[in-house]
Order: structure tokens, then sequence, then C-alpha cells
């Protein structure tokens, strides 16, 4: 049996929703977006790199204005679409992390963000990464910190775990925010065949309009979210939408908007 199957399926369902996939382009990406700096910064001058889980091309289109020789790869077509709607000259290929399309020694660097925690074999992603690569090749990539220093995350959970009906489960996945651990990280990485030279927490956000803006973010832009909030009894839903309306009033106000932080983590590996 293939690796977390029903997670597997969970994401490539996902991913090939019009909902989820336009819901992520116009929502969620506000907050990932604003890791893009951080990641294009660290990348060596000049450099032939993969966008590794591109989605909708944000990256890739930054990493191509900064002067890089650019290929973004994404399993999703939908995705991908985004993608060459945002960035028509851009360099796109329909592929899977766990079964690249290239050869060994290809690219100076590998940039996944907030990619690999949506792969369900990721040791199998990570060796395709470092076989891509060239020798002492860097991969950078970003993660979702988790509710131990995640305010959206905090707010989200405890929603669901307040209000939610127990029946609703996910299917068995990898840790979503194991990246986000320091010691978790190295020791992924490290069997993969990199050293981490920086771990940094990054600073994202959303800014809502209404605080119940929040848990429609995870409805209907994210695979995960879209599926627990989905699958809930329609009272069960609507207890906690509220709840997240709520703990977003209260805690995220700013001015007459709501600010929702959700860090991220920053991680920069060179393959050994």
């Amino acid at each position: 049996m293939a690796a977390y199957e029903g997670f597997a399926e969970l994401e490539t369902q996902g991913w090939s929703n019009d909902t989820i996939s336009s819901g992520y382009v116009t929502m969620f990406s506000e907050a990932s977006d604003m890791a893009i700096p951080s990641v294009v910064s660290q990348v060596g001058s000049n450099s032939r790199v993969l966008d590794l889980c591109c989605g909708q091309g944000n990256v890739t289109e930054a990493l191509a204005n900064a002067g890089h020789t650019v290929t973004g790869a994404d399993f999703s077509a939908k995705m991908l679409s985004h993608a060459r709607k945002r960035f028509p000259t851009g360099d796109f290929i329909e592929a899977d992390a766990q079964d690249l399309p290239f050869e060994e020694d290809s690219f100076d660097s590998v940039v996944c963000s907030f990619g690999l925690m949506h792969v369900p074999d990721q040791p199998k992603a990570l060796s395709e990464i470092r076989r891509v690569l060239k020798p002492n090749g860097q991969f950078i990539m970003t993660s979702w910190c988790g509710p131990d220093v995640s305010p959206v995350f905090q707010v989200f959970y405890s929603s669901v775990q307040e209000h939610g009906d127990p029946s609703v489960t996910m299917p068995d996945s990898p840790n979503f925010h194991q990246f986000a651990n320091e010691e978790m990280a190295k020791s992924i990485l490290s069997d993969a065949g990199f050293e981490v030279e920086k771990q940094e927490q990054l600073d994202c956000s959303w800014v809502l309009d209404e605080p119940g803006d929040l848990a429609e973010i995870f409805q209907n832009g994210a695979p995960r979210g879209g599926y627990l909030l989905s699958q809930q009894p329609e009272a069960n839903n609507a207890a906690i939408k509220a709840a997240v309306a709520e703990k977003v009033r209260s805690r995220f106000s700013d001015g007459d908007k709501w600010r929702a932080p959700i860090p991220a983590s920053l991680i920069v590996a060179r393959a050994n």
C-alpha cells in the first residue's frame, strides 16, 4: 500500500477542486506570499532553480524576476493553470515530488515553499530533491509553525476540538508541522543527506475584514481545513466557525480589521 494512501487521495482531490485551488490563490496565499522575499534572498546568484510544489507560481515568478533560471513543478494541473495565467512566460511542468522527471545533478537549488507538508511520502520526496541537486546544492523550504507558537493554528485547532463532531477525523498523515520543529527537521533532513545551515521564523499573517473570514480561508482555501470543516454536520460546522470568529474578534483586533498571525519556519540546507 502506498504511504498514507487516504491522505494522498485527500490532497489530490483537494488541489483538483476549483473552490480549494481558487480559494488558496485568492485568500490563503496572502499569508504564504509574505515568505517569498526571505526565500528568494537565500538563493545563490544566477542559479538554476527547481521550484517544487510551485502551486500558482508566485515563488517561480519571484525567482525569475531575481535573475534565476527557474522551472516550476507541481502535481496539480489545476494549480498549474493558475501558475501559467499568473506568469505566462514561466517554465512549468506537471510532476510528482515523489518521482521527479529530471536527471541527477540538474539544479543548483531546490525551493519548496509550503509544499513538502502536503506530500505523502516525504522521505521519498527528499530523496528525489537530493538526487536532482548538484553536489553541495542548496535546499530551501518553508512550512507552517504549529499551534505551540502559531496563534492562527491555536484558534483553529482549539475550535475544532471544542465543537467538532468526534467522528470526523483526518486520514493518517505525516505530522503537518514537523519541519517547524528544529530537532525534528534536522533529523529528517540529515537522514535524507542534508545539513541544515539555517532555520528561522518568519512573520506571516492575514489581514481580515471580518472575524469570520479566518474559518472561510481554511474551509475554502486548504485541502485539510476544507475536509475537516466540510465533513462536519451543519450544526458543528456553524459552531466551529462561530468559535473561530469570536477568538479572532477578541485576540486579533487591529483598528477596524483583524490581523491573524500565522508564523512560518524557513529552512536552508545543503546537500552533503
